[in-house]
């Protein structure tokens, strides 16, 4: 359980960092790049060390899927979070839980029970509760398209990547995990160096000890709940992680970042944290 705890603890961080160097005005694709470059590196050290490396198409489609989705909900949830905070934002994140459980049930065959269902819907419900703005906003802002459209893109990214995961998975390849992940990650760095072909990200080239911080919040996040999953079973580990992270976040925007939430948000949060235990449930 200390390996569950811990991974909650280095998720918050990752996404506090991530918002320290936005506010600072750092190059975010940097951040990301130097992000990606590490975490890809330490997936594939990982794999070596643990005597696995093999590669397979499979496992290079899947990643390849997974790396593009990872990039491209990078910059919405940078997005998301200047518009929304670090608290909304990461909820969002959180509910996109719904994805990969419907590709489930109508892709891949499986039949989900009462409680996975009351729990779909109950993400559902929560998601025009949670709302966009935090209370500090001015009453004069209003919710365009624009921005409608920039949370419902991360939803769908975010989601399209678990299902990216999920695909891994249900392909049985003998590649590890981490293998993959290595993968999925460099793939995310080609993309986020792909953009300093645009002069708007050649402005300015700050933000790689951010990547590094970044970078290193991420693999140990990951390492951490993979021994989670070896101390706990799934059947605890998984809603867990998904509600506790949602709460722990909420708490720490609370606290460290100021963030205020009218009492629809703080609802929405509650119904999120329920129905995300309850999707996970089997």
């Amino acid at each position: 359980m200390y390996a569950l705890v811990l991974n909650l603890i280095l998720s918050v961080a990752f996404f506090h960092v991530i918002r320290v160097a936005q506010v600072r005005g750092r190059n975010m694709m940097v951040v990301g790049a130097t992000n990606y470059i590490l975490a890809s590196v330490s997936c594939f050290c990982i794999s070596a060390v643990q005597g696995n490396l093999v590669l397979s198409g499979t496992t290079v489609f899947w990643g390849t899927v997974q790396g593009i989705a990872f990039i491209g909900t990078f910059y919405l949830m940078c997005a998301s979070m200047a518009l929304s905070g670090l608290a909304i934002a990461t909820a969002f994140m959180r509910l996109s839980v719904v994805i990969p459980v419907l590709a489930s049930i109508f892709y891949w065959g499986e039949t989900p029970n009462l409680l996975q269902v009351l729990g779909i819907l109950a993400c559902l419900v929560s998601l025009p509760l949670i709302g966009m703005r935090a209370r500090h906003a001015t009453r004069d802002e209003t919710i365009g398209w624009r921005e409608i459209r920039t949370v419902l893109l991360l939803i769908l990214g975010v989601g399209m990547s678990s299902v990216a995961s999920k695909g891994f998975v249900e392909s049985q390849v003998p590649d590890a995990r981490t293998t993959f992940m290595g993968v999925l990650y460099g793939v995310a760095a080609l993309g986020a160096l792909g953009t300093f072909v645009s002069p708007v990200w050649r402005r300015q080239r700050t933000g790689m000890w951010d990547g590094v911080k970044m970078g290193f919040f991420n693999v140990t996040s990951i390492v951490a709940f993979l021994v989670a999953l070896e101390q706990v079973s799934g059947v605890v580990a998984f809603p867990v992680q998904a509600a506790g992270g949602l709460l722990v976040n909420t708490l720490f925007a609370a606290t460290v970042w100021h963030e205020r939430f009218v009492r629809r948000t703080q609802v929405g949060m509650a119904v999120a944290a329920v129905g995300l235990v309850l999707v996970n449930l089997k």
